[in-house]
């Protein structure tokens, strides 16, 4: 199992599915599970309310079904009454529970799986055709992914530090835009959003936050 409390690889999937997402993962069931039943282990009060008001639900059916034969109907009764009271309190008890929501189990599975971090097998219903999704988390690839976004990163940085480095900049002091010196020429050093001239703009500083960036990155190849 991967350490999800490893800056590097928190950080990694906080970006990429969320903190619902890690906590999806720390709580992922063994074995292959439906999304369903990972949302109930997710809101294990919610999941007990619904549990509750479903066996409200049967017994109200059980009671019309019962017709004429008043024991059952009285014992049936007696049960409802029950199940209603512990329904009441099941839903209280729910109330404060923070709810990761059956539509955002489905996004964050399916992000993982797009990212090779879920192993999906479909089953089909021969009766109704439905098609039900069993899940399993295989993190086994997440140091490779990893590493791919580490170089991206630092290609982008080298890119920008070129960038920067290549170009002289002029800004309108309303925060509308950032020309590059040929673009300004061609407003005049005047926004074309606001009105304002257009100021140079001492890019020194950026520059040598990009330098420290790089540089965190040891000897990685280009």
């Amino acid at each position: 199992m991967i350490d999800l409390d490893d800056p590097l690889i928190n950080g990694y999937l906080r970006r990429l599915i969320g903190e619902d997402g890690i906590t999806l993962i720390r709580n992922m069931p063994e074995g292959e599970v439906t999304d369903e039943e990972i949302c109930n282990v997710l809101n294990p009060l919610k999941s007990a309310s619904k549990e509750a008001d479903d066996k409200v639900k049967k017994l109200k059916a059980e009671i019309k079904a019962a017709g004429e034969s008043q024991a059952d109907v009285k014992k049936l009764e007696k049960d409802l009454k029950k199940a209603e009271k512990e329904a009441e309190k099941a839903k209280a008890e729910a109330v404060g529970e923070y709810e990761i929501t059956l539509n955002t189990v489905r996004k964050i599975l399916f992000i993982l799986y797009e990212n090779k971090f879920t192993i999906c097998r479909r089953e089909r219903d021969a009766n109704s055709g439905w098609l039900t999704f069993r899940w399993q988390i295989n993190m086994d690839g997440i140091d490779y992914q990893i590493e791919r976004e580490k170089k991206k990163l630092y290609r982008n940085l080298l890119k920008r530090k070129e960038y920067e480095d290549n170009n002289v900049f002029y800004v309108c002091p309303q925060n509308c835009l950032r020309l590059v010196f040929d673009e300004a020429t061609e407003t005049d050093f005047i926004c074309p959003i606001c009105g304002e001239d257009l100021v140079f703009e001492d890019n020194e500083l950026f520059k040598q936050l990009l330098d420290t960036r790089i540089a965190e990155f040891g000897d990685m190849p280009r």
